[in-house]
């Protein structure tokens, strides 16, 4: 059965079709020779470079020098133009640089000429002024990760604790004068700081997107792996109120508007099982650097395969979906998630399971299990 027309426009070569046994899957339209780029997607919501390469990765383009630190940071007087009559929390004279390398002067211009730009730029700069003593107060022990990682999840343990935020902590912290709220800021570490800038960037980005266009579309129809990943990992719960009550206090008017409960849920709960790795490129699978992850939403909709008849790869902000053989008409298209196709079948249906939460019954899997047993 076809899914309805929300995503159905995603590519001319596939359509979205909704299966009982692998919820919604790319099925080709009609004869795809071996070599065709059947999607190719620039329109991610958001991005999250690990803090070790926050230096070491153009923002722009993703480009990578093997360790060095790009050579061209932003400065104030990039901005200039840009928050020229504007009411922005950018301090010319403790401008921090907002976190932002580029690998060229064309990158950065690039970077700044986004419409409206400057916005995550102030959210970046805010959060990077105060990320110092957040960081400082942070003190996680393995005892208290080992508590929080104990408790028992499900969806009324999951709702209660947003619940809790949403009626006692957001009243509480309302009634407070802005110079009382920022004593209010939770400690946090490298992690939740590069999952903040993430969630900004995601909420920047679907500000202004257009609803009726497919990445809009398709984002709010991407499935949240929510329950399943915090019940593995019960810290999770924790770190998002942290990642929401950071925002809550810190976030300008202008995307402070755009944060809520159910959409930070809906963000970070379809990135779990659908964002993409953020590698470098030109490397081989077993030498090159693992940057981080974006998350594009039409691309969102394939299937696993250990034996995939798509391979995807970046192409500087972009990433490609190209048929590695000949697919028939009415075919599954499928990608490879994990890059463990090396790994023996159990090891890498364990893999796949953990990381993914589905029991992998391509069929290469089945064929491997039957000549197991």
């Amino acid at each position: 059965m076809t899914i309805d027309g929300d995503v159905h426009e995603i590519s001319p070569f596939f359509q979205v079709r909704q299966t009982k046994w692998g919820g919604r899957t790319c099925f080709s339209n009609g004869n795809i020779p071996k070599g065709t780029t059947v999607l190719q997607v620039s329109n991610f919501t958001g991005t999250s470079i690990s803090y070790e390469f926050r230096k070491e990765v153009c923002h722009n383009c993703f480009a990578y020098a093997n360790a060095k630190t790009m050579k061209y940071k932003l400065n104030y007087d990039c901005l200039r133009d840009l928050v020229c009559n504007a009411h922005y929390q950018i301090n010319p004279k403790k401008f921090l640089g907002a976190g932002l390398w580029f690998c060229s002067e064309h990158c950065r211009t690039s970077y700044l000429q986004i419409p409206n730009i400057i916005e995550l730029i102030e959210c970046y700069e805010i959060l990077l002024h105060h990320f110092p003593s957040m960081l400082k107060r942070y003190n996680s022990t393995s005892e208290q990760e080992e508590k929080l990682n104990s408790i028992l999840i499900s969806e009324n343990v999951i709702q209660s604790s947003w619940d809790e935020i949403e009626n006692k902590w957001i009243p509480r912290i309302n009634n407070m004068k802005s110079a009382k709220r920022i004593n209010q800021l939770p400690p946090i570490c490298e992690d939740e700081y590069c999952c903040i800038r993430f969630v900004c960037e995601s909420l920047f980005n679907l500000k202004y997107m257009d609803p009726q266009c497919i990445t809009y579309r398709a984002f709010n129809m991407l499935q949240s792996n929510e329950l399943s990943k915090i019940s593995k990992f019960p810290v999770l719960l924790h770190f998002q109120k942290l990642v929401f009550q950071t925002l809550y206090i810190l976030l300008p008017s202008h995307l402070h508007r755009m944060l809520s409960i159910p959409l930070l849920r809906h963000i970070l709960g379809t990135e779990y099982g659908n964002a993409f790795g953020l590698w470098q490129e030109g490397e081989a699978s077993d030498s090159r650097e693992y940057f981080g992850y974006w998350v594009f939403p039409e691309a969102s909709y394939f299937n696993h395969s250990c034996n995939p008849n798509i391979t995807k790869y970046r192409k500087g902000n972009s990433m490609l979906f190209t048929v590695n053989r000949d697919i028939k008409k009415d075919e599954q298209i499928c990608i490879d998630y994990s890059g463990v196709l090396d790994l023996p079948t159990v090891k890498r249906r364990a893999f796949l399971a953990d990381s993914w939460f589905f029991d992998c019954a391509c069929e290469r899997c089945k064929s491997e299990l039957q000549s197991v047993h």
